[in-house]
């Protein structure tokens, strides 16, 4: 029956019409300058400054001090773009340490850099999100038959086994020379088993060599030099549904299937808010009025699937979500 439920979730997904969420900065359009105090050493890297970038590089690695270090810088701001005034230049490229060099993809994601076990650490908060896909456009020129890739990863924390457990995941891996801005698309798979379940977790790589490894750099395999350009990064939903990548406050639903109430729970006091529910078409299905920060949602009269709120104080758009009805 669950194996039935998603084939009928993913068959509604592929005959609605379709709305885009851009990732924040993924238009590649905002970077800032880091200056490493008592070296000459100076780059620039994706976002605002290194508070507000939610899109991240493995750059901060040129920090890494003498005698091991510099790191090389992996992704540069470049003018040849597909649209706007920059674009992502993402170069694979060798760190050179002692006693041994390390292999390293120019990456450019949710990825942070965990440089004393040589590894990412991946993901961002997302609560609830169930995007269709990951899109983009892009450029390739490999090296020595390199590969460039993708990557979409939706996850969910078992407090039982202590490991994340797979919600959506989709990947996208080329070999060829794209000379010219391609548009790509990423559909997410969901017919995992954990695929019922509300993702809390959104992976998002793109990467200038396939052969990465990010639980540990040493094992990553790929050309120095293989080059990826990426622009106009975004998420796909049904039309109607929108995520909020970047929300104004927290929320958490419980339990989450459910099945006669859901009690949402969140990071602020709201005056005069509004909860939105849609289905998974996008049509809006009810309203109810918020306040405070705890509601006690009634589902009972919902049919058994996958369901969309949007949480609005006023005009602003303050967090999105999705649930399961399941009797």
């Amino acid at each position: 029956m669950k194996k039935l439920f998603l084939l009928v979730f993913l068959a509604i997904f592929a005959n609605t019409a379709f709305t885009q969420s851009m990732l924040p900065n993924g238009d590649m359009e905002n970077w800032y300058p880091v200056i490493i105090p008592g070296t000459a050493t100076n780059y620039e890297d994706l976002g605002v400054d290194m508070t507000d970038n939610w899109l991240t590089t493995l750059n901060s690695l040129n920090a890494v001090p003498a005698p091991i270090g510099p790191g090389p810088v992996t992704v540069f701001k470049t003018d040849d773009k597909y649209s706007g005034t920059y674009a992502a230049k993402l170069v694979s490229q060798t760190f050179v340490m002692t006693p041994f060099d390390v292999f390293i993809p120019g990456m450019l994601g949710t990825a942070t850099l965990d440089f004393q076990n040589v590894r990412a650490i991946l993901g961002r908060s997302c609560p609830g999100w169930k995007p269709t896909k990951l899109q983009g456009y892009f450029k390739f020129e490999p090296v020595n038959g390199d590969s460039c890739a993708a990557v979409i990863l939706l996850s969910k924390w078992n407090s039982t086994t202590l490991q994340r457990d797979t919600v959506g995941y989709g990947k996208l891996v080329t070999k060829d020379t794209v000379s010219t801005y391609t548009r790509f698309e990423v559909p997410v798979d969901y017919s995992y088993p954990s695929s019922n379940l509300s993702p809390d977790s959104i992976t998002i790589l793109t990467v200038s060599s396939a052969g990465f490894n990010v639980i540990s750099f040493m094992y990553s395999i790929g050309q120095p030099g293989s080059t990826m350009y990426v622009d106009d990064l975004s998420l796909e939903y049904p039309a109607g549904i929108e995520q909020s990548l970047m929300p104004e406050t927290s929320i958490t639903m419980f339990p989450n299937p459910a099945n006669e109430t859901l009690t949402v729970t969140l990071g602020k006091t709201v005056e005069n808010g509004i909860l939105e529910i849609f289905d998974v078409t996008g049509k809006m299905i009810s309203t109810m009025d918020l306040t405070g920060k705890l509601t006690v949602l009634p589902v009972y009269s919902l049919s058994n699937g996958a369901y969309f709120i949007k949480i609005k104080e006023g005009s602003r758009l303050l967090n999105t979500g999705s649930f399961i009805v399941r009797k």
